[in-house]
């Protein structure tokens, strides 16, 4: 079934139902009823299978094939035809080893497209016996798209699966549904065969916005423009290459000439780079080769916030990343002082916003903040325009609009650079496009031919069950804490910086990861010596300071030993994995599952908030508040990352619900968590050497015990 009907007639809330994780009635109101094999749908979590509109809602762990097998794992699926299931899944939107994807691969690190495709994985690997997908192919290229499409239809036709597809797009899935059922503000207002929907009811729906097939020509298009020979260069770019925050570089070089009256469409499959190399360009990124220069002011990397909002109108992938102000109206106000009230009202009313001007853009649907994100970069109309996936999630009647906007603002002379899967857009436009390869893969290093099985291994530090780790680390500490000496504390941090090695892990990482304890624990000593007890020899006297023999003999005791407690830990966590953590504390400490995962699930989150932090900072800068104080931007900062925080993390719960979480039944633990003699070991040394401490401080009748 394709379920059709304009933004806002509640296609999304009815699958979300569906699927059980829409809320009860202390959310909102409710009336009728939902079933699901005769029952209500949270009775029945697993059989219906929801992919929701946004892809990070619903990834739990950091690595792709983990991610994948979190919904069987939920439903008791047998561990064994888990991995089965995740492989074949994986295999059928592309992202297997075929698709340069690892099973080990960071799904926080694949581009949006691609992310969306291993939501959509998870989702098989669930094999549920309804799939419910919203907007399946928004952030797809196109053959990445025809791809998921196909092996959502096989998956149909060879299960016997029930369909409900939510699409704007609708001729991708037309051949493969037998039902159309239009919705208008919540009601039905048609159901039958696809056929004859369309052709009774299609003049009504398109102009609704819905895409019907071969109506294509009733949506107005802009006239193409024609460039000037002498029409000025705005945009250079030689030899460009982007690099992803805290990743490679993406191996291109963009050479591009951007003229005045020209629009140039950067086109590619997922996870080529188009949106990195779209924020290197607005200067949002440093380049990792090559140069940019614009409107003759040089690089915009530096250029100051102010000047950077004037000259470049920027559009996020995520139009939340941007928003700065309280209210829609506001936020076509900010930066854009020269604006006046006339052209705000003009942008609101020509984008179907103007009855949520006093609302929050965060209230706002994913398609409506789309289009608010578009006008915020219009709205002080500079001379270029770079926008990533500007049309994502539009009707054809917004879509429209979009278009006209855009063409209007290439006609007065401005220029555009967009990153894009939107074929009509790039026609109906007249687009230049320059199509961006995709990432050239990095095969892994083959083994030498003599390396034994041995050297192969990772180090123990890496194979350390993560409980054993808590216990090696909180353990000795809780031995060192009983006294407050300094030979206990100097004797065991000696033996500690002897054995670290012995886990594999080179010191100097240790250290340079230590480098926060490193510079607090000398405050934290030097505290002590000026306002610690003093006894003996009293050498400096001033106020409430008193440095004696005492004091300086605590606060060396208090350095050592906070280091003796943090190096081990740190040595030991080196390389933090929440899912490895997850799974031992399920398995080997049978902790609650629901607790268990949710702490996974929120420390995948923290790793997100730290991405998004770091996109709202250049949000900011392009929306021209960088100048600001350091205090007041973080202050606007620190806002915007709480806001995301509390939406990610309710999004995050009913994608997980929507993946199986708090089925009935027992749980499965894909991924086996052994204890071996090497974690008994490490526990073992670990609580010797600090009993060896604590005994040498004994011996030597240096001993002080901390209760006094």
């Amino acid at each position: 079934m394709l379920l059709l009907g304009a933004s806002g007639s509640g296609k999304s809330s009815l699958l979300q139902g569906w699927a059980g994780v829409l809320g009860g009635a202390d959310e909102g109101i409710v009336t009728g009823a939902l079933r699901v094999d005769g029952a209500l749908p949270d009775e029945r979590r697993g059989r219906v299978g929801l992919l929701l509109q946004d892809p990070d809602a619903q990834l739990v762990h950091a690595r792709v094939r983990d991610d994948a097998g979190f919904g069987p794992e939920n439903l008791g699926v047998d561990a064994a035809r888990i991995g089965q299931r995740v492989d074949a899944a994986l295999a059928a939107v592309g992202l297997g080893p075929a698709g340069g994807i690892g099973p080990d691969a960071d799904g926080g690190r694949l581009s949006g497209g691609q992310r969306q495709r291993l939501a959509l994985a998870g989702l098989l690997a669930l094999e549920p016996a309804a799939l419910l997908l919203d907007e399946p192919t928004a952030q797809l290229d196109p053959d990445g798209a025809a791809q998921v499409v196909a092996a959502v239809a096989a998956l149909v036709r060879q299960r016997g699966l029930t369909l409900v597809v939510v699409e704007h797009r609708v001729d991708l899935w037309l051949p493969h549904v037998d039902r159309v059922v239009v919705l208008d503000r919540g009601r039905v207002v048609a159901d039958g065969p696809a056929g004859a929907v369309l052709g009774q009811r299609g003049t009504q729906l398109a102009r609704s916005g819905v895409w019907v097939p071969g109506r294509e020509a009733e949506h107005p298009s802009p006239e193409a423009a024609t460039i000037a020979p002498d029409a000025p260069v705005l945009l250079r770019a030689r030899g460009l290459d982007g690099r992803p925050a805290g990743g490679d570089p993406l191996g291109h070089a963009l050479d591009l000439e951007l003229r005045a009256g020209e629009i140039v469409a950067l086109t590619g499959p997922n996870g080529a780079g188009k949106s990195t190399l779209l924020m290197t360009l607005a200067g949002l990124l440093p380049p990792a080769a090559g140069a940019v220069e614009a409107l003759g002011h040089g690089a915009p990397a530096d250029w100051s916030s102010g000047a950077l909002a004037a000259r470049f109108g920027v559009v996020f992938q995520n139009p939340e990343h941007q928003f700065v102000a309280p209210t829609v109206r506001d936020e076509l106000a900010v930066g854009t002082a020269e604006a006046s009230d006339a052209r705000v009202d003009a942008l609101l009313d020509r984008l179907g916003l103007r009855g949520l001007a006093p609302a929050s853009p965060y209230a706002l649907s994913g398609g409506e903040q789309r289009r608010l994100s578009v006008a915020t970069a219009l709205a002080a109309a500079p001379p270029v325009l770079l926008l990533d996936e500007p049309t994502f999630g539009q009707d054809s009647r917004t879509w429209s609009a979009l278009v006209a906007l855009i063409a209007e603002h290439r006609d007065a002379g401005g220029a555009v650079v967009m990153a894009t899967h939107d074929r009509a857009l790039i026609t109906a436009l007249g687009a230049r496009e320059i199509a961006v390869p995709a990432r050239p893969l990095r095969p892994e290093p083959a083994p030498a031919p003599d390396a034994s099985a041995a050297a192969a291994r990772p180090p123990l530090g890496e194979r350390l069950n993560p409980v054993a780790a808590i216990a090696a680390s909180l353990l000795p500490a809780l031995l060192l804490v009983t006294t407050i000496d300094v030979i206990s504390a100097a004797v065991a941090l000696g033996l500690q910086l002897m054995l670290i090695p012995a886990l594999g892990i080179p010191l100097g990482r240790v250290l340079r990861r230590a480098v926060p304890v490193l510079v607090a624990a000398p405050f934290a000593a030097l505290t002590i010596a000026l306002y610690g007890r003093e006894s003996g020899r009293i050498y400096a006297e001033f106020l409430l300071v008193r440095i004696s023999d005492g004091s300086l003999e605590l606060a060396l005791a208090t350095l050592l030993r906070i280091l003796a407690i943090a190096l081990p830990a740190i040595a030991l966590f080196t390389r933090s994995d929440p899912t490895r953590l997850g799974d031992a504390l399920g398995q080997n400490l049978r902790l609650p599952s629901r607790f268990v995962l949710g702490s996974v699930a929120a420390l995948r989150l923290m790793t997100v908030l730290g991405d998004d932090a770091r996109t709202l900072e250049r949000a900011r800068r392009a929306r021209g508040l960088g100048d600001r104080s350091r205090l007041r931007r973080l202050g606007g900062q620190v806002f915007g990352l709480l806001v995301l925080a509390i939406r990610r993390g309710s999004a995050l719960a009913v994608g997980m619900e929507a993946r199986g979480f708090g089925a009935p039944g027992p749980r499965t633990w894909w991924r086996p968590s052994p204890w071996r003699a090497s974690d008994t070991a490490v526990v073992v040394i670990a609580v010797a050497v600090a009993a060896l401490g604590v005994t040498a401080a004994v011996l030597t009748g240096s001993f002080t015990s901390a209760l006094g």
